[in-house]
């Protein structure tokens, strides 16, 4: 009897598997039919098969899609009205229902469906959030507002509805309401500080985003300590550094941090470029705290800070848009300040990685701002030879064989640069722009298989900030393999022009140029050769140069940045706007796809202030 049963019911339930198998198969040739088009006949077969399963969540979403899809309200409302009174504590049905109504276009209707379901079922927080997701899908952001305000009344928790109206109000610019749920979130649960300060961020660049929310903020100050760091976060994305720095005083003070919160802020503002501030907020830690926990890190971003404003003074005197130039040498008592700080450093603090740093600093400022290389070397020799093991060796090594190219010492620059990547565990960027100078150093010495062995050691980590620069100069190596001589001719030139010596780099990229034969090197010469002209500020040559590569258009893989070049001189050597606007704009019209066409376009902007 047993052994019958079981027989039964094994039958049984093949033929249920069976029937399964064989509903599956009819709904995905359902599927296959709504891909193709054809919903007619997707229709007819999802619904005989809801007809013999009625209790099938996938076959009623499916029917309902198709008769949405075709625009059979009367039929969805109909199907959804059934399945309601199959699973009446089903919330979204309720919701689906409005939708469907919403969809047809008569919104009171789905207004009224979705209110009535909120009051049924007001007890259950879960089910007001259905339903503004509801409205949320239909892009009724008022509507689904209006529901999450009535839960957040109906709640206990005050602002278990918070996160999703701030991210309406967002949404919907209101950012002044979305700043109250998310200060109210705060005040509520500090622990959700860095999440909600990332969300506020996010949208702190919309117009008005910013004000409105530091108004909502400044009123929430004195809550927590948690809004005066928003509040501060804020001013920063305001540039209203000095501002913020006083907050951060008094964040500082309450929460007895010793100057460590003072020094996050200088170092954050520092690295915004706010240097002003940052030197101001270094020398308020150094002269108001004994910590010696941050003393060496604020005196050295103290004297970096000098540094870059004597930078930024330094750099309006000199063509940093040139390709190439000469850097004009500034004027010692501009730069003994910075040098005088970063002296005191080594001499406190004597043997530190602060110290090491800081020999590294002035080394660069007599090697690239005074254009004292032999003192320069002093300081960076102080580095590899007392410092081996400092994190800054491979920077110092890497300016002396700089030197060194400039110098013409091509042994002793090719040793430095080796000795960079034989460094266990060095900079990969580092690593990567000494290999990239090892290929350009035996190149300059005609050994070019060398000169590929390193390119490549370069094009293997494409993250690399030089890897660009590898595969050009290897796609050159690489084609101009038959025709060393002219290879050799540019290797030359290209030595020259390291070596600043630019009339005569002028004189071989010339020679490539005008022959025929050296047809590989024909587009990088003439620019090259007009570059030469651009640095020597023979200005009207170089643009008689720049206009004839610009016509060769698609001849030549130049000619966008021969045309970028033309608007660079009319805005910085001719100081003419309005040519320089045409040549911009000229860029962003012949060529779609350059490379420049964001520097254009920001030039553009910058120079239509000007004029206006």
């Amino acid at each position: 009897m047993i052994k019958r049963i079981l027989t039964i019911l094994f039958l049984f339930y093949s033929a249920l598997a069976q029937q399964n198998q064989m509903d599956q198969n009819q709904f995905m040739l359902a599927e296959s039919y709504e891909q193709q088009g054809d919903l007619s006949k997707a229709v007819e077969i999802i619904e005989n098969l809801n007809k013999k399963d009625p209790g099938n969540i996938q076959f009623f979403n499916k029917l309902n899609t198709l008769y949405l899809q075709l625009k059979k309200y009367n039929e969805s409302v109909s199907l959804i009205e059934t399945r309601i009174k199959l699973t009446p504590q089903d919330i979204n049905l309720y919701g689906m229902l409005g939708s469907t109504y919403y969809t047809a276009g008569d919104r009171t209707k789905a207004y009224k469906i979705w209110e009535d379901a909120i009051d049924q079922f007001k007890s259950n927080q879960m089910a007001i959030r259905i339903i503004s997701n509801h409205a949320i899908e239909k892009r009724d952001f008022e509507k689904a507002i209006e529901y999450l305000n009535t839960g957040k009344q109906l709640s206990k928790d005050a602002y278990l509805f918070s996160y999703d109206l701030a991210e309406l109000y967002q949404i919907t610019m209101r950012y002044r309401e979305a700043a109250n749920e998310y200060c109210g979130l705060i005040k509520a649960n500090s622990s959700q500080y860095q999440q909600i300060e990332s969300r506020i961020l996010s949208y702190s660049n919309k117009p008005g985003a910013l004000d409105e929310t530091i108004e909502v903020v400044r009123r929430f100050k004195n809550e927590n300590i948690n809004f005066s760091h928003l509040l501060a976060r804020l001013l920063i994305e305001k540039k209203l550094f000095d501002d913020a720095f006083d907050i951060y005083k008094e964040i500082d003070k309450k929460g007895d941090n010793k100057g460590i919160e003072l020094q996050s802020f200088a170092d954050f503002v520092y690295r915004d470029g706010a240097f002003e501030t940052a030197l101001n907020v270094y020398k308020y830690i150094i002269d108001n705290f004994n910590n010696e926990q941050i003393i060496p890190a604020a005196k050295l971003g103290y004297a970096k800070s000098l540094e870059a404003l004597f930078i930024k003074k330094i750099k309006s005197d000199n063509p940093e848009w040139k390709t190439y130039f000469i850097p004009i040498a500034a004027d010692k008592r501009d730069v003994q300040p910075v040098v005088d700080a970063y002296k005191e450093i080594i001499n406190i603090y004597k043997h530190s990685e602060v110290a090491v740093e800081a020999n590294l600093r002035i080394g660069i400022l007599y090697e690239h701002y005074l254009n004292d290389n032999e003192k320069a070397k002093d300081y960076f020799n102080n580095i590899t030879e007392n410092h081996p093991m400092s994190k800054f060796v491979s920077l110092a090594l890497i300016e002396l064989g700089n030197i060194s190219v400039l110098n013409a010492r091509l042994d002793e620059a090719e040793k430095y640069f080796q000795s960079v990547t034989d460094i266990p565990g060095v900079n990969k960027d580092d690593k990567g722009y000494s290999n990239y100078m090892l290929a350009r150093i035996f190149s300059f010495k005609n050994d070019f298989e060398s000169a590929r062995e390193k390119l490549f050691a370069v094009m293997s980590n494409l993250k690399d900030n030089i890897a660009n620069d590898a595969i050009g100069f290897s796609i050159l190596l690489n084609n101009a393999k038959n025709d060393s001589s002219n290879l050799s001719l540019y290797c030359k030139a290209e030595y020259l022009t390291e070596q600043q010596k630019f009339d005569e780099a002028k004189i071989f990229y010339d020679q490539l140029a005008q022959n025929p034969q050296a047809f590989i090197f024909h587009s990088i010469a003439k620019i090259r050769s007009a570059e030469m002209q651009i640095a020597d500020n023979d200005y009207l040559n170089a643009l008689s140069a720049l206009g004839l590569i610009t016509e060769e258009a698609e001849k030549n893989i130049y000619a966008d940045k021969a045309l970028y070049l033309q608007g660079k001189i009319y805005q910085y050597g001719f100081k003419n706007n309005d040519k320089a606007i045409e040549s911009y704009e000229s860029l962003l019209i012949k060529f779609p796809r350059s490379l420049y066409l964001d520097e254009a376009r920001q030039n553009i902007i910058e120079l239509k202030k000007k004029i206006s």
